[in-house]
């Protein structure tokens, strides 16, 4: 579970899930709006969490 600032409705969590499950190693991400979070299913021999925060901000919102 990774902390996700700045989504404010269901589009902002599919385009944090979509941008997270786009990263090779990623098998799924669950973002929610209301808790400030995306749960990420992922192998971290092939990805790991500061990809995903990363991903997270390139997509336009911050993971501290």
């Amino acid at each position: 579970v990774i902390s996700v600032r700045g989504m404010h409705c269901g589009g902002c969590e599919r385009t944090v899930s979509l941008a997270l499950v786009a990263l090779p190693g990623v098998a799924e991400a669950r973002a929610d709006f209301v808790a400030e979070e995306v749960e990420v299913t992922f192998e971290p021999d092939r990805v790991g969490t500061d990809a995903i925060r990363s991903a997270v901000c390139d997509a336009g919102f911050v993971s501290p």
